[in-house]
């Protein structure tokens, strides 16, 4: 290579250096020229790569010539935010695509199977301030997995573009590496439906939590919060947390041995379980919303819970809090929009995955253990089709999990021990998704084991079995966890707070609301006049001026969405129509036009998209607002400026 071609690389490789640090070190201990050869024509651009080993071109004809083809063949896709990519070839049809899509393009991915061509083309074109700014991304699919890609397909919400997403095979050549191609392309699409279901399709659950968590504050206030929780958990150096798959009963005896040794964080389900088998936890976690989760406290004896600490979320159901009358209650939040308002950081946040174990990893992170077990982690069905550990209280078969009948519907993923695949449900499959985005992003060295010995493979995980793993450990007996609840001057100071918050939050809501009600009402009218020109062939009467204004009062509403006040406020009530709206939306962004006409079909389309859009985000916002004030008034007195009519349901009867 020539002296211009490295100082070109080292520039890339400074920049990756910043964002890759793995990658950017394979590449500067690549040996070159191996596997491939470089041969540039003529023109400069004109780069080919040949393959020694298999005897073949990447390129079948002259690169510029078939770079260029490729070039105006995504030309229909020069809208699209997100683009990927299996291949980098030379790198020149990237570097093309990035200077005409500059304003447009958002990230682009690349996926290469060869470290050399990964090499070949940062020698070849100037990508660093690309790759700086995290635009480009580029990835060797050998160290490529769901924890590493999932950071970055959710950082900007290209999930948004799930419905358009395709991954694109740069060329013919790369079809000999369709096992690595296909494999990406399920990490991929599962990462994007993770966070898609992650939404979910029902604000029900969002506003239940809400009025839970306004109900829980009093309460939560007086009890010690998460921080002093995480400074003081770590009574050993190796916690384990016990979950209620089939796989945990055989379990049981080594606990129960081995219990005066080890921290056990034990999910709710679990609780009656131990308490069955003589097992003191010491510390239940409890996140669900739902009433029966109270029986998990109520169907077993209330002399169990002595000394025991349960971690509870705020948005826990009151009759799940009643139920516990002789533990140590410690409360923290949700990460949710609504708990970050009220600004309460010594209690939280945890609980981001979706269920107790993965709320107890959390928690185990953040109190800086040494060594994390999964024991009840089967994430999957018996081979006999059981759900659940015997002596579970809901039974082994709970049935909201169902086995499929259709062999083409089974959610099938890999065995613990690599030793073939079993069958999960959807939702057992998110909380896998976590666990394993979680133990991804640990933030620094944890051992991290899986002695659930059945079930589901957990990646990141050392799967070691139980016994061996105890054996290992030194016999230190644990002290006594020992928790400090806060103050009576610190409680008066956060009522103060919750007072002020709720305040504030009905202020700035009810102000927002009703500029979207008006705009509502304003495209209502809008979409009604094209109705009645359409009727009497007069679209050539079309006000496209009007609209155009109208279109931008759209844009100022959806830029509410870029104010920490709104998204902390309202997110969680409307993200989830709202995103599933969004993801159709998605399709009208990046139609391309060519002519007026074009232009002005899209123009209308996505009119008529937000008269709905509007309609659901005005609903929303009502009964955030109305909820909010009716559990606050338990607690405080709430101004009757407040007592506001919907001006939707008001004028539209």
């Amino acid at each position: 290579m020539s002296q211009s071609l490295n100082s070109r690389f080292d520039k890339n490789l400074e920049a990756l250096f910043k964002v890759n640090p793995l990658l950017a070190a394979q590449l500067q201990i690549l040996e070159p020229n191996k596997k491939y050869e470089v041969y540039i024509g003529q023109d400069p651009l004109n780069i080919n790569i040949y393959d020694k080993e298999n005897k073949l071109a990447l390129y079948a004809r002259e690169p510029l010539v078939q770079t260029l083809e490729k070039i105006k063949e995504f030309e229909p896709l020069k809208l699209y935010p997100f683009l990927y990519f299996f291949g980098f070839g030379n790198g020149v049809f990237y570097r093309l695509l990035l200077n005409e899509n500059a304003k447009n393009l958002k990230k682009l991915f690349i996926f290469e199977p060869e470290l050399e061509i990964i090499y070949i083309a940062l020698n070849f074109a100037d990508f660093s301030e690309e790759i700086a700014q995290r635009k480009l991304l580029i990835f060797w699919t050998g160290t490529t997995n769901f924890g590493e890609l999932d950071a970055h397909l959710a950082s900007d919400g290209q999930w948004i573009y799930s419905r358009i997403y395709n991954l694109h095979l740069y060329n013919s050549y790369y079809g000999r590496y369709s096992e690595e191609c296909l494999n990406l392309n399920s990490i991929i699409t599962r990462s994007l439906g993770h966070h898609v279901i992650s939404v979910g399709n029902d604000s029900t659950d969002a506003l239940i939590g809400l009025e839970h968590h306004l109900k829980n504050l009093p309460e939560m206030i007086t009890t010690a919060s998460m921080k002093e929780l995480i400074t003081k958990s770590k009574n050993t150096n190796t916690a384990v947390i016990v979950s209620t798959g089939p796989s945990l009963y055989k379990q049981l005896p080594l606990l129960k041995e081995y219990a005066p040794y080890l921290t056990i964080f034990c999910v709710d389900a679990s609780f009656p379980i131990l308490t069955k088998h003589g097992i003191k936890p010491d510390i239940v976690v409890t996140l669900e919303r739902v009433e029966p989760t109270a029986d998990f406290y109520k169907k077993t004896p209330k002399a169990a819970q002595k000394d025991i600490i349960f971690a509870l979320t705020s948005i826990v159901h009151q009759a799940t809090t009643e139920a516990i009358t002789k533990g140590i209650k410690s409360f923290s939040m949700r990460p949710f929009g609504y708990t970050r308002f009220f600004d309460l950081q010594e209690y939280g946040y945890a609980g981001i995955g979706m269920s107790a174990a993965n709320m107890a990893y959390e928690l185990i992170v953040h109190s800086k253990f040494e060594r994390c077990i999964f024991i009840g982690q089967d994430l999957a069905f018996a081979p006999d089709g059981r759900t659940h550990s015997k002596d579970a209280i809901f039974g082994e078969n709970e049935s909201q999990y169902k086995k499929s009948d259709n062999a083409l519907e089974k959610i099938l993923i890999p065995a613990y021990g690599g030793n073939g695949f079993v069958e999960t449900s959807v939702v057992w499959k998110m909380f896998l998704n976590f666990f394993e985005k979680d133990i991804a992003e640990t933030p620094y060295d944890l051992e991290v084991i899986n002695s659930t010995e059945g079930g589901a493979r957990i990646e990141g995980t050392k799967e070691i079995p139980f016994q061996e793993v105890l054996e290992s450990l030194p016999k230190v007996k644990k002290s006594p966890i020992l928790l400090v609840p806060p103050t009576k001057a610190e409680i008066a100071a956060n009522k103060k707070q919750m007072e002020a918050k709720v305040k504030e939050l009905l202020d700035y809501g009810y102000k927002k609301k009703k500029i979207v009600e008006k705009l509502f009402l304003k495209v209502v009218k809008m979409t009604e006049e094209l109705e009645r020109l359409n009727r009497t062939n007069k679209l050539e009467k079309i006000n496209f001026a009007k609209m155009d204004l109208l279109l931008e009062e759209i844009d100022d509403v959806k830029n509410f969405f870029l104010e920490d006040t709104f998204v902390k406020v309202f997110i969680d009530a409307v993200q989830s129509y709202i995103v599933h709206q969004e993801l159709e939306f998605a399709k009208i962004v990046v139609r391309p036009v060519y002519n007026l006409i074009e232009k002005q079909v899209k123009q209308i389309d996505w009119l008529y998209a937000h008269k709905f859009w509007l309609f659901s985000l005005a609903g929303g916002m009502d009964a955030t607002l109305e909820i909010v004030k009716r559990n606050a008034k338990l607690w405080m007195k709430i101004p009757k400026k407040y007592d506001t009519p919907n001006t939707i349901t008001k004028e539209t009867k």
